[in-house]
C-alpha cells in the first residue's frame, strides 16, 4: 500500500510535471496557441493528468506495472522534450 501511495503523489507529480515541460513545445511548434497560451493550457492538463495518476495507481493489480508504466510515461515525455531542444 505504501508504493502505491508514494507512486500516487510522488510519481504522479513527476509525470504531471514531465507531461507539461513536453505539451509546450508540442503547442507551440504545432501553431495550435501562443508561448503563454502553451504554458498555461499544459499547465492545466498536468492537473489532470495527475489526478488520472492518482486514479490509476490504486487500481493497477500490481505496483510493479504501475511503476512501469510511470516510468514508461516520464521516458517518453523526456524524449520529447529532449528532441525539441527544450531541456
Amino acid at each position: 500500500m505504501s508504493l502505491r501511495l508514494i507512486a500516487a503523489v510522488v510519481g504522479g507529480y513527476l509525470v504531471a510535471v514531465a507531461f507539461s515541460f513536453a505539451c509546450v513545445p508540442l503547442l507551440v511548434l504545432s501553431h495550435a496557441c501562443g508561448e503563454k497560451e502553451a504554458v498555461m493550457v499544459s499547465s492545466m492538463l498536468s492537473y489532470l493528468l495527475y489526478f488520472a495518476v492518482i486514479i490509476v495507481s490504486f487500481c493497477r493489480k500490481s505496483s510493479v506495472l504501475l511503476w512501469r508504466d510511470l516510468a514508461l510515461i516520464m521516458f517518453v515525455c523526456a524524449m520529447v522534450t529532449y528532441m525539441l531542444g527544450t531541456g
